[in-house]
């Protein structure tokens, strides 16, 4: 788990010669993956299921199952699932590096027990940015929390 977000690693860097990564995600309703950049990777997404509201730069555009988006290194991105459904995607990163990220900064799911997604403490976020650095992450805006449940809607 990863800012709420269950990611399974496919594909490693260390699988693939370092040329790519490829991961799963789930993105509960309201996931947010904060406005963040990378350095040293390309990021490419395919939308298995769901939707996500995507922004690449100066563009937002809704992304729908079936669709894909690429956004370059060092261009700011965000994800966001504003729905009520969890989404499912197929994320490549090129060349591979970004899954070793995620595997220091993520929490190991055991016993596929779902823990409770909060977002991260002060002192959490100051870790997670600083292993973001050394990984060429930059993490613009974090993520925002998910607004609590409206029973109206």
């Amino acid at each position: 788990m990863f800012l709420g977000v269950q990611m399974k690693i496919l594909l490693s860097a260390k699988e693939t010669g370092g040329q790519f990564s490829l991961i799963e995600g789930v993105m509960p309703p309201g996931g947010d993956g904060g406005l963040h950049l990378h350095a040293n990777e390309d990021e490419s997404m395919h939308l298995l299921e769901g939707e996500l509201e995507v922004t690449i730069g100066d563009k937002k555009f809704p992304l729908t199952s079936g669709e894909s988006y690429f956004a370059p290194r060092n261009i700011p991105h965000r994800l966001r699932n504003l729905s009520q459904t969890p989404v499912r995607s197929l994320l490549l990163t090129t060349p591979g590096g970004f899954d070793a990220f995620i595997s220091q900064a993520g929490v190991r799911l055991t016993d596929r027990i779902m823990p409770l997604v909060e977002p991260p403490t002060p002192d959490q976020m100051l870790k997670l940015l600083k292993l973001a650095e050394e990984f060429g992450i930059k993490i613009i805006a974090p993520p925002e929390s998910p607004p609590a449940s409206n029973p109206a809607r």
